[in-house]
């Protein structure tokens, strides 16, 4: 709770004195009475040095010292110094005899123009009494009647604004104001997720602090500033400044940084440019949602339109009836539940197994976001076939979708690249796409020009040229594909306006007629859900569907749940599913990280984010593992485990006690 005492005017060296102390005053006071109403000039001098004893005393929390020398000033200057025996009570815990002072200034309404901060002050203890909002509507409101706000004022009207989270307008009046608060500023940038200009002010502040304990908690908020802006650099060169003064450092213990499950992590605004904009990871899962299962791998086993299947020599008659019984089974599992055809492909696996086989199961893993084991059977695909150049690209995708560093990626980068190899067009398309846009491809794509696969590559060839794509062959013979249907839904007509394109959005996302939309590649459901999000309806749609049990549904329904504050659910249907399918994807598994968060049982969460990092080798549960030790002021370990940005959409950080920190500057 910051200071709201009340100074007067001081003889020249009394107040020269007090200013210098800046931990007792922080700008100089205003005047809130006049000479006149003083008798002579002896009662003047004695006025004021009572008046100031009493401040003075308050700031030494002597408050029912300075209560009674108040009240003897009370007799000509009535409402400051009614207010500051109020503050003095509410400092006391008395806040029924706070209230009674409060109510006094309060219900003299002359106060809102001849003593205008006090009338504001005392609305303000008012609601840190009451917790009713209607003073705060009245600061405001007398705010707006005032044109020439005293600097005391303005900073009473921020005060307010931060409280009702209004941040934006809080950081307008103060920039219009002549004391710099430069901390007070940088924590609301903060808010705000500008983090450049939150680390301007840090900086300014840290500077002109002599108070250790304040720059121990300086440095503390630049460390979360460092996280929040994944300025990784920066935040190795604070954790060293703290690591020097660790043997003191207290900041950890007042304003302690935590993980959570943060529903709001990002706003409407963030999901349209989700859903608008791909980012290169929703692109290579947009790849693999189009791109083609197989049902051969062998120059000698081809398949001519106008004789069937044809194979160069007897040796191979075995193989083509193996590939048959395979493909008469793929065509049955192809039909499953994403995650149930991963369970059944995965039991076709054999010693003896094809590399189209590999290829199948991988493409299947991608599709239900565990793109680790995506990666791994793309690799066995492509090291029993290194000359198919869409296994070898699919295995460059899949660690580039995990940020693997591929060890022999020149090599299989310029087998890539060569004359020779099959699925040349699939293989160099999807190279280009992803891997290197330069990449000129020379391959004439035959009949694969009416595939919905070669669609839905050009379609985001234009895309990422700014084409106008609203009438792509994709939208227009394959609307029916549930995540071609959404992608043309949030496709903007250059002629909208804002209203226009929302309005359109709001009235054509279905939120009951959805089932499409809940179960099948994850891909589909997420761009479903954030859509939702981006229209601020994720909680009007209907995400149930009854009488329906399949893995991905009951994997969106837990996410719901999650939503919902029902995380004991959340973590039923995650724990069941795992146990029947061995579910060990990121998705899955950050969801149960969530929960736990949302339960408050921080060491079962910690124990998952290890596990995660084991199993997965994954970046982001390094950078939680490393914003755990810095809680514990581990930090020469903590170090270690930031080496890549983190972009986990549902796990967050915060200081726990900023806000209360935030009101009290």
């Amino acid at each position: 709770m910051r200071r709201f005492y009340l100074y007067f005017f001081f003889i020249p060296f009394f107040f020269t004195s007090l200013y210098a102390q800046k931990d007792l005053i922080e700008s100089q006071p205003e005047i809130i009475f006049n000479y006149d109403k003083l008798k002579e000039e002896q009662d003047n001098f004695t006025l004021q040095f009572d008046f100031n004893k009493a401040v003075l005393m308050m700031e030494k929390k002597e408050y029912k010292k300075a209560i009674e020398i108040f009240k003897q000033t009370a007799t000509i200057i009535k409402i400051p110094s009614f207010l500051n025996i109020a503050i003095a009570y509410y400092k006391l815990e008395e806040f029924d005899n706070a209230k009674l002072y409060l109510n006094n200034i309060y219900e003299y309404k002359k106060a809102i123009f001849t003593d205008t901060y006090s009338y504001m002050s005392a609305c303000y203890y008012l609601y840190q009494i009451s917790k009713d909002t209607q003073y705060l509507d009245i600061i405001i409101d007398i705010s707006k009647k005032h044109k020439n706000l005293t600097e005391h004022s303005k900073r009473m009207l921020a005060d307010t604004l931060i409280i009702l989270k209004d941040y934006e307008k809080a950081l307008e009046v103060l920039n219009n104001m002549k004391f710099p608060l430069d901390l007070k500023k940088a924590i609301l940038y903060l808010k705000l997720r500008n983090y450049e200009k939150a680390q301007e002010f840090l900086i300014k502040a840290k500077e002109k602090t002599f108070n250790q304990n304040m720059i121990d908690k300086i440095l503390w908020i630049m460390v979360y500033r460092d996280l929040k802006a994944n300025d990784l650099e920066k935040l190795v060169e604070n954790l060293d400044l703290i690591n020097k003064r660790k043997s003191n450092f207290k900041a950890n213990l007042e304003l302690p940084l935590q993980i959570f499950f943060n529903k709001d992590k990002y706003t409407s605004k963030d999901y349209l440019d989700f859903i608008t904009n791909f980012t290169v990871k929703r692109e290579i899962d947009y790849l693999f949602y189009f791109a083609p299962f197989v049902f051969s791998d062998s120059q000698e086993i081809i398949y001519d339109i106008s004789k069937g299947f044809i194979f160069k020599s007897k040796q191979n008659i075995q193989s083509l009836e193996k590939m048959v019984e395979y493909n008469a089974k793929f065509i049955e599992i192809i039909k499953e539940d994403p995650i149930i055809r991963v369970k059944k492909l995965k039991e076709l696996i054999t010693p003896k197994t094809k590399s189209y086989v590999y290829y199948n199961l991988a493409l299947s893993y991608a599709q239900i976001f565990d793109f680790n084991n995506a990666y791994n059977y793309f690799e066995k695909a492509y090291k029993l076939n290194p000359g198919n150049k869409l296994y070898a690209v699919m295995t460059l995708i899949a660690a580039k979708r995990i940020d693997k560093k591929v060890s022999d990626f020149e090599y299989i980068d310029t087998n890539i690249k060569s004359e020779h190899g099959l699925y040349k067009y699939f293989g160099l398309s999807l190279y280009k796409a992803v891997l290197n846009n330069q990449f000129n491809v020379k391959v004439d794509p035959l009949y694969y020009k009416d595939t919905i696969f070669y669609k839905a590559l050009d379609y985001l060839s234009l895309k990422k040229e700014n084409k106008d794509t609203l009438a792509h062959p994709l939208f227009e013979e394959y609307y029916k594909d549930p995540f071609v249907y959404l992608i043309k839904l949030v496709k903007r007509d250059k002629k909208q306006n804002d209203f226009e394109y929302f309005s359109k959005l709001q009235d054509s996302v279905p939120l009951f007629i959805n089932d499409n939309f809940l179960e099948g590649p994850l891909v589909v459901t997420r761009y479903y859900l954030d859509i939702l999000k981006a229209m601020g309806l994720f909680y009007k749609a209907n995400l149930n569907i009854e009488n329906k049990q399949t893995p991905s549904y009951l994997r969106t329904r837990a996410l719901k749940q999650l939503y919902l504050g029902n995380a004991d659910e959340t973590i039923k249907i995650l724990n069941d599913l795992q146990k029947e399918y061995g579910l060990e994807d990121r998705y899955t598994m950050y969801m149960q990280v969530a929960a736990l968060l949302d339960q408050e049982k921080y060491n079962e969460a910690s124990i998952q984010i290890s596990l995660i990092k084991v199993i997965l080798n994954d970046h982001d549960a390094d950078f939680l593992t490393g914003v755990q030790l810095i809680q514990e002021l581990k930090l020469s370990s903590a170090k270690q485990y930031f080496k890549s940005k983190y972009l986990d959409s549902i796990i967050d950080f915060r200081l726990l006690n900023i806000d209360e920190f935030l009101e009290s500057l």
